[in-house]
Order: structure tokens, then sequence, then C-alpha cells
């Protein structure tokens, strides 16, 4: 049985302090869980974590205490998580521009589910705020979904003093919805369909398609852009040259420089940190929508750790000698190796990066 470690006490301290309003035997066993999943080995199994978790039972014992976890009520609200973790990330934005939240789905392993996700970019990495899982059938209406979720953490991100501007991509792409974000004061950033309809002003209404079919250099000018039973909206056109077609891009909100829609492909690369090389969704084996979102609770929660530890360790000048090309490695990917395979006295270094972020974090840095 692995021995009590100073990191697994901070974590604890951490735990229990950044999640003061679950339940005290909540944050033990979250503690315990979280503590398990940041120090184990690459590619763990469920029976790996329940096996090196630091309790006196058998195995077996220590698996159904881990599923049990799982499926507790507190784990099946992911919005827990959101109230507990997203004041703790968004503090490192400046509040006089916007949040970016970048919004996606991505399909659970199981083949029967799908989880839509909301993160805040850092560096080429996602650090999930928030999520709602949903079963592919029967499957409630996805633009109801979308808009409870987004007005949901809109409100919370506005309750700290933020404007949230969504960065999103074509499936996004409803008029009605660009309506509702506006009158909720939401700001937005969605990738346009070229067959979307608008009209510059004093100019005909066209599609995008044969409106901007070429473009040279980027361009910006407000628009209206038409939907389904005449609705329409004004937003401003952002067109950038691209590949086969151009971007064309619909913005509203707070124009502070360049919108950064490019940072909405990060979003990609988190979900491969939560499957295949990463943190191994894909090799579970769940089978359950309960089973899924409580783990997605907890890999969320491991991997924005990891993520800004990662962001820590960039340009020591030991970390060439713990890893290989540190330079090429993804923020998670730098702090889950450093974590998991780093030999004395440089994984020592490493976990005392780790205990300052989370004495940071809960000291409200």
């Amino acid at each position: 049985m692995p021995p009590t470690t100073p990191l697994s006490q901070v974590i604890t301290l951490w735990v229990h302090k950044a999640f003061a309003s679950l339940r005290k035997t909540i944050r033990s066993n979250l503690a315990l869980f979280l503590s398990t999943l940041l120090t184990a080995p690459l590619d763990p199994t469920l029976s790996d974590l329940a096996r090196r978790t630091p309790l006196p039972t058998l195995a077996q014992s220590r698996l159904n205490r881990l599923w049990r976890f799982l499926h507790h009520p507190t784990l099946q609200n992911p919005w827990a998580l959101t109230e507990a973790l997203l004041p703790l990330l968004a503090r490192r934005f400046p509040k006089d521009r916007p949040l970016p939240l970048i919004v996606d789905w991505t399909f659970a392993e199981d083949g029967r589910h799908q989880a839509l996700v909301a993160a805040l970019p850092l560096k080429g990495r996602a650090l999930v705020v928030a999520f709602a899982l949903h079963p592919l059938s029967p499957f409630p209406s996805q633009n109801r979904v979308e808009e409870e979720f987004l007005h949901r953490l809109g409100r919370a991100v506005q309750d700290l003093g933020y404007t949230p501007l969504f960065l999103l991509d074509r499936g996004f792409d409803r008029v009605s919805l660009m309506r509702k974000l506006q009158g909720w004061g939401m700001g937005f950033l969605i990738r346009l369909r070229q067959n979307r309809e608008v009209e510059p002003r004093g100019g005909k209404r066209l599609p995008l398609k044969e409106g901007y079919r070429r473009v040279v250099h980027p361009l910006r000018e407000e628009v209206r852009l038409f939907g389904h039973g005449g609705e329409e909206v004004e937003v401003t056109l952002l067109v950038y040259p691209g590949g086969r077609e151009p971007w064309y891009l619909a913005y509203s909100g707070p124009f502070g420089g360049k919108p950064p829609y490019g940072w909405r492909m990060w979003i990609e690369e988190g979900f491969r940190d939560l499957k295949g090389q990463g943190f191994g969704l894909d090799r579970h084996r769940l089978r359950t929508g309960a089973s899924l979102r409580g783990w997605l609770w907890l890999l969320a929660l491991g991997m924005a750790l990891l993520i800004l530890l990662g962001a820590r360790l960039q340009g020591r000048e030991w970390l060439p000698r713990l890893l290989a090309h540190p330079e090429r490695q993804s923020l998670f990917r730098l702090g889950r190796i450093a974590l998991a395979q780093g030999p004395p006295p440089w994984r020592e270094a490493v976990v005392e990066e780790l205990i300052r972020l989370l004495q940071e974090l809960g000291g409200g840095k």
C-alpha cells in the first residue's frame, strides 16, 4: 500500500477548500481518487487506479468504492464541478476582456452517449469547466440542450464579473441561438455555413458563398443574417481566406483585436487528452451514463490540474533531462509524463511545482 505523501496531503487540503460546498465524505473521496489519478502511471485502467488507492482493503473493495463514488449524486451533477472550478480558473483571465469559452460535442466511448463540453483555452489545450452528458437515443432537442447549457454557463460567468465569449463551430450556426445570446448579453464567435444568407448594409441579400466567393485579405463588416421563418440578426461578419473556401465568422460582443477562433481547435486536442494516449477514456469500457458522467467529472478536474502543471514546467532547465523533446509535448502530456515517470530528484521538483500550484489555486491567486 503506497504511503501517504506530502503531495496527497496538499491535494486533500486543496480539495476540502476548493469544494467546500460538498459534503465532507465526498471531499475526502474526491481527494483520495484525485491523488491516485494524478500520480498513476501512463495509460491506467480503473483496476490499476483502484489497486493504487491508499486504502487498507482488498483491491476489489477499493474498486467497489471507486464505482460507488463515481455513481454518487454529487458526481452525477456536472454543475457542481463548474461551481467550484470555474472561479479558480477564470482568475487567470483579465476582466476587461471577454472570457473565451470553447464549446463542442464529443462522442463517448460506449457509442450511446455524447457530451457537450465547455473549456477555457490555454496554450494549445483546453481547461474543461463544464459538461453535460446525453444519450444518443432517445435524444432531447439538441437546440434546447445547447441553449440551456450556454445560458446556465454564461450566467455563471457573468456572476463572476466577466462577459462570456462562446467560440462555436458550424453546428451552432442558428440565427435563433444568436438572437438569444445577444439578448442574454453574451458574446459569440460562430463559424457560418457557406449557404447562410447575409445582407450587408446598403447591399443585396445573398448566400455567403456568392457574396464573398473570393477573399484575398481579411474582411470585417456589419451585416444582417437570415434564418428560418423570417428570423434575422445583426452581427459583425468576419471573413478570412481559407483553403477550399473562406472562413465565415459571425461575431457579437466587445471587440478587442482579432477574434481568436483558432482557439476552438484546442478543444479537439483536449478530447484526445481524455481518450487514446491521454487518460484512456476509450479503454475503460464504461457502459452506463452514470459511470461515464462520474468518470468525466473526475477526469476533467485531473486534466485541468495537469495542464496547469505543464504550463508551469515549460522552460525549466532540468526538464530535458526528465523527458525527451519537452518543447514538442503538449501541456497535458508534459505535466502527465513528468509527474508519472520522472525519476528522483527531478520528480521531486515536479511534485513541488504541483504543490505550489495547488497552494496558489487554494489561496485565490
